[in-house]
């Protein structure tokens, strides 16, 4: 028997053996669907930069966690826990560890709210975000700051032996630049989602399939840095928590397509005017494609809004602002 089962408390183990099953059942699943994944590696107990007591084996006693097979850990709490604690996880990032709990609550969802102010976005690499109100997100400066802080040390690293003492403190170093740049991305989307989701009713986005994507190596990198599938994500289940709307739809030429005619207007990425040749319509190319993208999800998710109806019809030119938009088309 391996030296270090006995030191390990049997739910972490039988977790241990969730996430193996899970590996393979997702290796055979993705070989049935054609694809070409790489077979589960072997992973050593060194390897493991978390691990979870799922049931049992763990109590939070004052300002301490005791974990079974392992004793008291001093911890600092960010919020009161609520409802029944089901599952603990202990996680290493680098040097800091941390601990998560998820719990069981009983407060049911909201009802939905009567939707009254309604947006599609458009998200793209610079800016971020596109509104169909015409509102723009660039992307925030200390995250570009950052990134040319990870540069010099990426440097630094490639210039170390490898194998040697000071190659290790600088891998370090570049891994805690990787987590800072992470923990700020994820603080942007959090705060740009809430906003969100406090200020319209129905928010549509698109529906994009970010792994074929990243295949262009050109711009994987960007969409690897603006995290759409992150923004998305915190909007979602903020909206459902605060009983709005937030659908997804068909993402194919919601750039092409003219907001106001409902043609096909070619144009490629350089090309940051839409430019209607068949009913004179000039606009940024974001906005029109958010402007496609809310249509669409009005379309598909119709909840009884008031403020108007999405029917194709004769072009009518009216003002926008932030809860009403034209989507009369012809």
């Amino acid at each position: 028997m391996d030296k270090y089962l006995p030191l390990v408390h049997s739910q972490v183990l039988q977790d241990v053996l969730r996430r193996v099953n899970k590996s393979f059942d997702n290796f055979f699943g993705r070989l049935k669907n054609h694809e070409s994944p790489g077979y589960p590696r072997f992973k050593g107990h060194n390897r493991y930069n978390s691990f979870t007591y799922p049931q049992t084996g763990f109590e939070i006693i004052g300002n301490k966690l005791h974990l079974s097979k392992i004793g008291d850990i001093n911890i600092k709490l960010h919020r009161n826990m609520i409802g029944k604690i089901k599952t603990c996880t202990i996680k290493r990032d680098i040097n800091v560890w941390y601990v998560s709990f998820s719990v069981e609550i009983n407060d049911s969802l909201p009802e939905k709210t009567i939707i009254k102010s309604v947006v599609g976005i458009d998200v793209g690499i610079n800016p971020i975000v596109t509104l169909s109100n015409k509102e723009k997100k660039e992307p925030p400066k200390f995250l570009l700051q950052s990134e040319h802080k990870l540069a010099k040390k990426q440097r630094k690293l490639s210039q170390k032996q490898i194998g040697s003492h000071n190659r290790n403190k600088e891998r370090i170093k570049v891994a805690k630049v990787h987590r800072h740049i992470r923990q700020q991305r994820m603080d942007f989307h959090q705060k740009l989602s809430k906003k969100l989701v406090e200020k319209y009713d129905f928010i549509a986005f698109e529906d994009l399939k970010i792994k074929n994507m990243m295949r262009n190596h050109h711009l994987a990198k960007s969409i690897s840095d603006v995290s759409w599938k992150m923004l998305q994500s915190f909007t979602a289940y903020k909206a459902e928590w605060a009983g709005k709307v937030v659908t997804f739809v068909n993402p194919k030429n919601t750039s092409q397509e003219c907001s106001r005619c409902g043609k096909i207007v070619k144009k490629n990425l350089n090309i940051k005017i839409h430019h209607c040749p068949y009913c004179g319509l000039v606009l940024d190319r974001h906005v029109n494609a958010a402007i496609n993208i809310l249509y669409r999800g009005l379309k598909k998710v119709w909840l009884g809004y008031t403020g108007f109806m999405p029917v194709r019809g004769p072009a009518q030119d009216r003002p926008m602002t932030q809860e009403s938009h034209d989507f009369s088309r012809g």
